[in-house]
């Protein structure tokens, strides 16, 4: 399910101890309530949501710190990635000297996507890191801050290096490079003798823009795999192409798997469509998996559909969302989980406060 393989404090989201959880939250409650004696309904609200996105990037900050699970910390990076520099990029920049190399592989491939010029000396000993991804990522960091003269080194990573998670994460980063001349290099992916290395030349190409990878992905998204469905809507949800309104349409009211519905979802929100709202919250709301299977534990199918439905209003963008994502961010089961819901809450009260501001080019929703 997993295809992109590389890919707190204490009290604020309780991922550490949910003892004070109870207590927090009649705290909270009690101070709404009285906020709510002295303010106007519209500052009440603007005021919640600067507390919520304070707690959600308090989240984020102690999950990069989170020392039991390296995947709390490379998902609160990803997340933290591209927020305002005197927010997110303190903490980027910490997790370029992480222990495990997962991390400074997210760490570097979010300063090179922010361009984050004050991280340049961090991504340098990262070119020299002994773990080869490390070095891929910090060559994509260096290509995004200007400097080009080894960008060329990625092409050989992808072909060349005996380690297929090498090669998988050196076509993930010519992607996200932007430079239409990778295609061909892709292409020569696409015949890794890998599925990973295929799957993510693949994806790379069809960010590129290239019209054939786009329209493979196009017809997996009927595979009737759930996994390679979820993949193909998420890689043509990363187009941001319109095109693909209408597919996600139908894959968000035919698809047979939760996790695929949701991805559609995800894709039409990125769209500006915020039609697969209720289907995300829906799914956020419960607790039984969505099928039987010995070779997918329970536990698993519930980490995906929390971590899909949140990304999805996330996407969206509606504020109705928040009050059931901040219940997630309270709640200490499992910390993967409030990472994703505190990306999501940045995601939803900052794209209100860019339509706010003056002469704000915000599209019109559709199907609303």
């Amino acid at each position: 399910m997993e295809r992109r393989l590389f890919r707190l404090r204490r009290i604020e989201c309780r991922l550490v101890d949910g003892r004070f959880a109870f207590l927090y939250s009649i705290v909270a409650a009690l101070t709404i309530a009285l906020a709510g004696c002295v303010q106007p309904v519209s500052s009440r609200q603007t005021s919640n949501q600067v507390e919520l996105r304070r707690r959600a990037m308090e989240c984020l900050k102690a999950g990069v710190g989170y020392r039991h699970n390296p995947v709390v910390r490379v998902e609160a990076v990803e997340a933290l990635a591209g927020r305002t520099s005197d927010e997110g990029a303190p903490w980027v920049r910490s997790a370029l000297l992480d222990d495990h190399a997962a991390v400074r592989f997210a760490a570097c491939v979010a300063v090179g996507e922010a361009r984050d010029v004050g991280a340049e000396a961090g991504v340098a000993r990262c070119l020299k890191d002994p773990n080869a991804s490390v070095r891929v990522a910090a060559l994509f960091a260096r290509h995004r801050l200007g400097h080009t003269e080894r960008s060329g080194d990625l092409a050989g990573y992808l072909l060349h290096d005996s380690d297929a998670m090498v090669r998988r994460n050196a076509a993930l980063v010519l992607g996200l490079l932007g430079e239409q001349g990778a295609v061909k290099v892709l292409a020569k992916g696409m015949k890794d003798s890998d599925a990973g290395v295929r799957d993510h030349s693949l994806e790379a190409m069809a960010r590129l823009g290239n019209r054939d990878s786009r329209q493979e992905l196009t017809f997996m998204t009927g595979a009737g795999v759930g996994s390679d469905e979820v993949f193909a809507i998420s890689a043509l949800a990363a187009t941001s192409d319109n095109t693909y309104l209408e597919t996600f349409r139908y894959k968000l009211a035919t698809a047979t798997h939760m996790e695929t519905r949701l991805a559609a979802a995800r894709g039409l929100g990125l769209l500006h469509s915020d039609v697969g709202f209720e289907t995300a919250m829906r799914a956020l709301r419960g607790d039984q998996p969505a099928r039987s299977d010995p070779q997918d534990p329970v536990e698993g199918q519930m980490l995906r559909t929390r971590q899909l439905a949140a990304a999805a209003l996330g996407a969206i963008g509606r504020a109705d969302a928040l009050p059931l994502l901040a219940e997630l961010l309270d709640d200490p089961r499992d910390p993967r989980v409030q990472v994703s819901a505190a990306r999501a809450i940045l995601d939803i009260v900052d794209a209100d406060r860019k339509k706010d501001l003056p002469y704000a080019a915000t599209p019109a929703r559709q199907d609303r």
